[in-house]
């Protein structure tokens, strides 16, 4: 996060993003953890870009997995960003996090 910081801060906000979107590639926990701390520093660019990037990549299993950190944030914000992708993967999404116990 902190050179996806830095290059927001030099003008280059697309460049940031991209590292955001680059790090779909941990563990589903450790993206949930990280997606809770962007939301608590007011980053909704941030939060967006990398969930929109997680959701299209990741199987609707992972994804749910991902709200355990704190479901009563990260399940709405997974699935406004699974609904952004198309009808089928949100409610791919709602089953899955169903399925994980949680309430969608």
């Amino acid at each position: 996060m902190a050179a996806a910081d830095a290059l927001v801060a030099a003008g280059r906000g697309a460049d940031g993003e991209q590292i955001l979107r680059q790090g779909v590639a941990r563990p589903a926990g450790e993206i949930g953890t990280a997606v809770l701390g962007l939301v608590a520093e007011g980053r909704r660019r941030e939060v967006t870009a990398l969930l929109d990037a997680y959701v299209r990549v990741r199987a609707p299993e992972e994804a749910a997995r991902s709200a355990e950190p704190g479901p009563g944030t990260l399940v709405p914000l997974l699935l406004a960003a699974a609904r952004g992708v198309s009808d089928e993967r949100h409610w791919d999404l709602v089953h899955a996090l169903r399925v994980a116990g949680f309430s969608a």
